[in-house]
């Protein structure tokens, strides 16, 4: 969501129904933590499930990201099946006492209805309450601004390449582009790939023609465009995402990185944790030590916020003027 929500979140049955909107997906055989600072949401993180019980070694419970938003409590829900889920929350519980973080429930979820099994009182019955189909939280959220995908795969689908003939068209693109570029002075060129970038996020429609694509694709090579587009994605980031996944959907894979990186941020903006996730490894199988991506990476995976990320050279200069 590009701006702050601020809603009421009743009772379990309003937090599972938010989940999927706070995550961007409905989760599947997954540990969600919902982060907890001065009675109100802080942070959302998920992680998949050990295949087995013979692996439940290997559940992250999500401390450190917790931890790291300063969260002083927790709300954990399982997905899936009832012996894995049951197991998971039970290991999850012991973590939380032993890192001092309270955990206010622990749910799981499984064929439609979801249980607690910390709870014994009438409220929280043995075989579970069926989830509703319906919930007023939801179109909350949906009416500020918040998406969700039917599952993961609808989130990778995103970063799929264009098809080959609209990308060969771009490769000729760029070609022609880079020859004609070579006349140009670096500072007649640098104006001219700021304005594009401006005029593009400006715009309300995504660029159509390749050379547009491709004009885009180059600028964005450059450092100080690159970090001019991060800067001036902020004023819309969801808009600011559609287009750099379209230019990088459209680019050869040796010059995707920079796009990829630059809606990655966009998507972590605003909190679509998964397909920021999703762009930064992207960017970086295109180029492997893209040197951004990797921060980027490394910081949404340790669960920092955005915000804390202000102080980073290239993410609060001013915007380079055109």
């Amino acid at each position: 969501m590009t701006d702050t929500a601020k809603l009421s979140i009743n009772g379990p049955t309003d937090l599972i129904a938010a989940v999927p909107y706070l995550l961007g997906f409905a989760p599947e055989h997954s540990l969600v933590a919902v982060g907890l600072k001065d009675r109100g949401l802080e942070c959302t993180f998920r992680v998949d499930l050990p295949g087995s019980l013979d692996h439940l070694d290997r559940l992250n419970t999500l401390i450190e990201p917790v931890r790291t938003n300063d969260c002083t409590a927790v709300v954990l829900i399982a997905y899936g099946e009832a012996e894995i889920t049951t197991a998971c929350l039970a290991q999850a519980l012991i973590d939380y006492a032993l890192a001092d973080i309270d955990v206010l429930d622990a749910l799981r979820v499984t064929e439609g209805r979801y249980y607690n099994p910390t709870c014994t009182d009438p409220c929280c019955p043995p075989e579970g309450l069926p989830l509703p189909e319906d919930s007023a939280i939801g179109a909350a959220l949906v009416a500020a601004g918040a998406n969700r995908h039917p599952d993961r795969d609808a989130i990778t689908a995103l970063l799929t390449p264009a098809t080959p003939d609209r990308r060969a068209a771009v490769a000729t693109a760029v070609d022609d582009a880079i020859v004609q570029e070579a006349t140009l002075s670096w500072g007649e060129q640098r104006r001219m790939d700021v304005a594009t970038v401006d005029q593009w996020l400006a715009a309300a429609d995504l660029p159509d023609s390749s050379t547009d694509i491709a004009t885009l694709g180059l600028a964005v090579g450059d450092l100080d465009v690159r970090d001019h587009a991060l800067i001036a994605s902020d004023t819309d980031p969801d808009k600011a995402t559609d287009l750099w996944l379209w230019v990088a959907r459209h680019l050869d894979e040796e010059l995707a990185a920079p796009a990829f990186t630059i809606a990655g941020w966009c998507a972590y903006r605003t909190g679509n944790g998964v397909l920021a996730l999703e762009a930064f490894n992207a960017a970086l199988k295109s180029s492997p030590f893209y040197r951004l991506a990797h921060m980027l990476l490394a910081a949404l995976q340790a669960g920092i916020p955005p915000k804390a990320l202000s102080n980073m050279s290239c993410l609060d200069a001013e915007p380079a003027s055109a």
